[in-house]
């Protein structure tokens, strides 16, 4: 193989590679929704955060109430701030409420349907560049 072919073949596998993580994200996000109750959460306090090369995000600090009443806490890393007393929604375990998640997915096929369409892409330009 020369050059051209494996780097052909480099970016037809890492283009694949790209829709495969995103179905394995929303099978987990998935997984978890069949198991979690919904709630919502009240930002308790938010902190500034400087991320490489200068990047702002904010670390922002949660309460929610599993269905007992009890108070569990957690964290979130957002790019925008949210400011105390915004309710967010959360999705916890009832089995171990201190296990949450705030990611719906909502994004996910939107970006699937795209990293397939770039997979063919790739595919139409390696098949381009080996002929």
């Amino acid at each position: 193989m020369d050059g051209i072919q494996i780097l052909a073949l480099i970016l037809v596998l890492a283009g694949a590679a790209i829709p495969g993580m995103f179905v394995v994200k929303l099978r987990r996000i998935k997984k978890f929704q069949s198991k979690a109750m919904n709630t919502t959460a009240i930002v308790t306090h938010s902190e500034k955060r400087m991320g490489l090369k200068g990047s702002v995000y904010y670390l922002i600090f949660i309460d929610y109430k599993d269905i007992t009443g009890k108070v569990f806490s957690g964290h979130l890393i957002k790019t925008k701030n949210r400011a105390p007393g915004t309710a967010i929604p959360v999705m916890y375990i009832p089995a171990d409420p201190a296990k949450y998640n705030t990611d719906f997915g909502k994004l996910l096929p939107w970006l699937i349907g795209i990293s397939v369409m770039f997979f063919f892409l790739l595919l139409w330009c390696s098949y381009r560049l080996l002929t």
